[in-house]
């Protein structure tokens, strides 16, 4: 019992100077795009979609963005730029907000935008 304890504490030594390191480089992941791909499609595959609660806009993912979209088509506006991989939009009940899915800390969580 003595030994888990020690072990616990140890870990948890470790994790708060992890993280107090963390905090004086910054938040987020040290990430720098290298080169970007520039491309027009007008079809996809495996996307999530959802309708906002007026019927008027589309939101969906591609290739890990979220894009926004009239209902009637047109060209779609990507939301939220950046390299995190973000996926399965999902207007709220107001369509004022959509909910995704997004691993810009790290870990993959939950996340809430404003829709425009």
């Amino acid at each position: 019992m003595r030994r888990m304890q020690v072990k616990l504490l140890i870990a948890l030594v470790c994790f708060a100077l992890t993280a107090q390191e963390r905090g004086k480089t910054g938040a987020g992941l040290p990430l720098h795009p290298a080169r970007t791909i520039e491309f027009t499609t007008d079809e996809g595959t495996w996307l999530s979609v959802d309708v906002s609660p007026d019927g008027k806009r589309l939101v969906f993912d591609m290739l890990g963005d979220i894009y926004d979209l009239p209902i009637e088509g047109g060209e779609a506006r990507r939301l939220l730029p950046g390299m995190a991989f973000e996926s399965q939009p999902k207007y709220s009940p107001d369509g004022k907000r959509i909910t995704f899915l997004s691993d810009r800390d790290g870990a993959e969580n939950v996340w809430i935008a404003n829709s425009d």
